[in-house]
């Protein structure tokens, strides 16, 4: 039986090392101060950010909004970057900041003329000074609904392109990518204080591509980092007396009294959502003794296709004597249940290899396409899932390893299995059949 603590540790989610995506705006607009005629433009080439120098209904304030439904559900934001060009100012060096938007707003088709500072009559849709949607929905407060408290303040000194890097940010794009319907965007504020504070920034309409607005998101898909459910060694014998279930070592390969050694381990992955796609599977084995007769070899794992046990027999390189569930060279269960083939039923190709030498202290499976389609096949039918049979050099006497097992006093010695994957969005329902 495993003990209630090494069930609580077989399973802990981590994240790998990031992907890049760029995204450019789904949708971009200005909010003209205005207490006439609604003003807005959101199909023009530029945003406004700051304080003109009219004398009434001078501020600008300006609207981004990013899609990032591209990111798999799950995934872990590690560095967002905000990127914009400034392409116009009569202002000197200014602070620009980013605040959390708090309120849907829209972009209709509205373009303003010439240098688009003053705007133009909002179409059906726009967001406006007064109204998120023109002829729709008013703002709570006008001049838009947002966070007071900046996500990331940057300087700007002129015409150039502007980073803003920040947690903050980086903590808000997560809580878009884990609540999609919180996502409205970003509202970016200048010195309102004073003026004239105003900067022309290039929308997404802008015919220069390379300066249009340009979010920037370093991700890692969900990772998910697993000890063995059971593990346990064959032991070659004609009688199946011997096993190891409780033993705090596997050991594979051929000792120097000539009878082989192959491991079993098996994972529980029915954590991992049943629909997840399989990035990658990886499995790492810490090496505790190396003999003296120690060569090269390659350590291999192939697909079991019978079910096995582990029960509590507790010995060294040498076995124990078997109890009764005890998976042995001929038994699947001891003393009751037999292999079709003695030594374990297993796959004669191997799901993955891994060489190794007289020095090497840890035995790295790296990814494959196999060990992908072992552990997808697994995730949909568990019924299939009996693990790995672990199999090394035995064509030369005295060439056998041991490994730290579930059991092993230290965590770092005992078998893990990386898998990465990501839950695919179900895009018949995303928008309610839309």
């Amino acid at each position: 039986m495993k003990s209630l603590t090494t069930l609580i540790l077989s399973c802990c989610t981590f994240y790998a090392q990031g992907l890049t995506i760029e995204l450019s705006p789904e949708k971009d607009n200005t909010l003209y101060e205005t207490n006439t005629i609604a003003l807005s433009n959101g199909a023009g080439d530029y945003f406004f950010v700051g304080r003109t120098n009219q004398v009434t209904n001078d501020l600008r304030r300006g609207l981004l909004s990013f899609d990032v439904s591209s990111i798999p559900p799950g995934s872990t934001i590690n560095q967002v970057s905000l990127e914009i060009t400034a392409s116009k100012t009569i202002a000197g060096e200014q602070n620009i900041s980013i605040h959390q938007a708090l309120t849907a707003w829209g972009e209709s088709t509205t373009h303003a003329n010439g240098e688009e500072g003053t705007g133009s009559p909002a179409e059906a849709g726009d967001a406006t000074w007064t109204n998120a949607f023109h002829q729709g929905a008013a703002w709570v407060q006008a001049g838009g609904d947002f966070n007071p408290i900046p996500l990331a303040t940057q300087s700007i000194n002129g015409l150039t392109t502007i980073s803003f890097n920040a947690v903050s940010l980086t903590e808000n794009v997560q809580s878009w990518v884990d609540t999609p319907e919180i996502n409205f965007g970003w509202i970016l504020l200048g010195d309102e204080s004073t003026f004239p504070t105003v900067y022309r920034f290039n929308s997404k309409e802008n015919s220069n591509t390379t300066t249009r607005p340009k979010l920037i998101i370093d991700y890692a898909l969900p990772q998910v980092v697993l000890t063995p459910d059971k593990d346990n060694t064959l032991f070659e014998t004609n009688d199946g007396s011997i096993s190891n279930g409780a033993g705090d070592k596997l050991f594979f390969g051929k000792p120097n009294n000539g009878l082989l050694r192959r491991g079993v381990l098996e994972f529980d992955v029915s954590n991992i959502p049943v629909n997840a796609n399989i990035t990658s599977v990886s499995l790492d084995l810490t090496v505790i003794d190396i003999p003296n007769s120690a060569q090269s070899g390659t350590a291999a794992l192939h697909l079991a296709f019978s079910e096995w046990g582990a029960s509590s027999s507790n010995g060294n390189g040498q076995g124990a004597p078997s109890q009764t569930g005890d998976a042995t060279w001929i038994h699947t269960f001891f003393n009751t249940d037999l292999w079709n083939t003695a030594g374990g039923d297993f796959s004669p190709t191997a799901s993955a290899t891994s060489d190794f030498t007289n020095l090497t202290n840890n035995i790295h499976f790296a990814n494959t396409t196999e060990l992908i389609a072992d552990v997808s096949t697994w995730i949909q039918d568990s019924n299939t899932n009996h693990g790995w049979v672990l199999t090394g050099d035995e064509i030369n006497t005295g060439n056998v390893r041991s490994i730290g097992s579930l059991e092993n006093s230290l965590s770092e010695n005992r078998p893990t299995l990386t898998v990465t994957y990501f839950v695919p969005i179900d895009l018949i329902f995303k928008n309610g059949f839309e």
